[in-house]
Parts: structure tokens; C-alpha cells; sequence
């Protein structure tokens, strides 16, 4: 109960929205349209400018449907344009499925990916859902003179096609916090920090460290991502490295959530990406 309550008060305005369309589509096979605006159709004669109204009250219920429900759509579409999706300070974990309703059919254009699940900031990112997804840039500050990140290659002479993508961003991950049946896969680590800065910067030198990586992989690759990335640094590595014109060798992209128990370990299963 309370995943649905706090679902409803985040996304009030597309609820509403989505009941307003729902009610005009079916509306005109409820009431008598002809009737509920005889006046207008004695008072206002078919002219250029109301043809499609006069054509919506006589065409009949289907055609009546079908007008009022692009008209309505118009409207939520044109005024949802600067509206930010998730503007509200509380976790958003909702399915994909919800977020492309949101953006293809009500016309959100922006999402804010702060607090929102890793694998699903992947999946928004690389199928460019929303065209933009605006983040506060002072939160996660340029650092300046950053020293290069470190990578470390594990269990290299397995010659297993599925390898582990391990980003430490502001969080170092563990071994114990990767699932068992993982551990013993090839494996790339990628640190920007040594645990001392837990802080969120954005990183161009470890976006570019794991863009690189990604791309020196063999064909046919099957990736687990590992990540403790902030959504600033997330968003440009599910770009550039995993993003539809630079995923050529990477056949599938699976990414991990760590839980939220004290010792964060990565849940059993990945979401696939694709």
C-alpha cells in the first residue's frame, strides 16, 4: 500500500492525466452528444473553424471517441512539455513500460534520474526515452586535476564470454558483494576513488576510462554492470559506452541493484538492459 501511495503522489499530474483521457474516450458511449449540445449545433453552423466539433457530436460515438481523445491528448501533450518527471525528493522505482507512457504518449520530455533504480537510469539513458534528463550540476561537482582512474583486470585466463563491469564511483564494491555464481567470471574494475571521497563529482576522465574499456572488448561480449555511479557520470557512460551506435561488441548488457540492507549487496539477478 504504501509503494502504491507514494507512487500516486509522485505521479499526480500523469494519473490524472491518464484518467482524463480514459474518460473522454469512453464518455460518448454514455451519454447522448446530440442532445447534450443541441443548442450549440442550432446556434453554430458548420463553418471551417468547428467543422471537426460538428463532425465529432453527429459522426456518431466511435468517431465522437476518437476526436475528443486526440483533442485532450493535444492539450496534456503541449503543456507537459516543460514538465520534469520525478521532480520529487523520493525513490522512484517504476517499471519502463511507465516511464515510455509518460514520454511517448503524455509528452514529458524531461526526467530527472536522481533517485531512481541504476538499471533503470541505463535503460532510460540508452534508449533515449525522454530527450533530456536535467540534473543539478552543483551537486556533482567537476574535479579539478583529476588523477586517472585505475583499472584492474580479475580472473583473466577464464575465457568465458560474460564479464563483470565493476564501476566504483563513489562507493569501493567489495568481492563479498557480488554474488556468488559471479565472482569467479572475468572482470574489469574501474575506480575513480579509493573510498576516501564518497562524494558525487562528475568524472570525465572515468567516463572516458570505462567508455575505453567497454570498446576493447570481443565481439560478442556479455556485460554484468557492477556500478555505484552517480546519475550525472551514469547517464554519460550508458551513453558513450553502451549506447546504440558504440555497442557493436557487446551482445548483452545486464545491470545489477544493490539491495538496501547494511551490507549493500548486489541482488542475485541482473535487469537486462539488452
Amino acid at each position: 500500500m504504501k509503494k502504491i501511495l507514494n507512487f500516486l503522489s509522485s505521479n499526480t499530474r500523469q494519473v490524472i492525466e491518464t484518467v482524463a483521457l480514459v474518460i473522454v474516450f469512453i464518455a460518448p458511449f454514455f451519454v447522448d452528444l446530440q442532445e447534450m449540445f443541441k443548442e450549440y449545433l442550432e446556434s453554430d453552423p458548420l463553418t471551417p473553424d468547428n467543422f471537426i466539433w460538428h463532425f465529432a457530436i453527429k459522426g456518431g460515438k466511435y468517431f465522437a471517441s476518437i476526436i475528443l481523445f486526440i483533442a485532450v491528448l493535444i492539450v496534456i501533450r503541449r503543456i507537459n512539455q516543460e514538465y520534469v518527471m520525478n521532480s520529487k525528493r523520493v525513490y522512484h522505482n517504476y517499471s519502463y513500460a511507465w516511464y515510455w507512457f509518460c514520454a511517448k504518449v503524455l509528452g514529458i520530455q524531461k526526467c530527472n534520474l536522481a533517485l531512481v533504480p541504476i538499471y533503470t537510469q541505463f535503460r532510460l539513458a540508452i534508449n533515449g526515452t525522454f530527450c533530456d534528463y536535467p540534473l543539478d550540476e552543483t551537486e556533482y561537482p567537476v574535479i579539478e586535476n583529476e588523477p586517472d582512474s585505475k583499472v584492474t583486470q580479475i580472473n583473466w585466463d577464464n575465457h568465458n564470454s560474460e564479464i563483470n563491469l565493476i564501476l566504483e564511483d563513489t562507493y569501493v564494491i567489495s568481492e563479498r558483494q557480488i554474488p556468488k555464481v559471479k565472482r569467479r567470471l572475468k572482470t574489469i574494475k574501474v575506480s575513480r576513488n579509493n573510498g576516501d571521497d564518497r562524494s558525487g563529482h562528475f568524472s570525465q576522465v572515468f567516463i572516458n576510462k570505462i567508455t575505453n574499456c567497454v570498446r576493447g572488448l570481443e565481439g560478442g561480449s556479455i556485460i554484468n554492470v557492477f556500478a555505484t555511479t552517480n546519475p550525472m557520470n551514469t547517464i554519460h557512460i550508458a551513453r558513450r559506452a553502451f549506447g546504440s551506435g558504440e555497442r557493436g561488441n557487446v551482445k548483452h548488457l545486464y545491470v545489477f541493484q544493490q539491495g538496501n540492507s547494511k551490507k549493500w549487496l548486489f541482488k542475485e539477478r541482473g535487469k537486462k538492459i539488452f
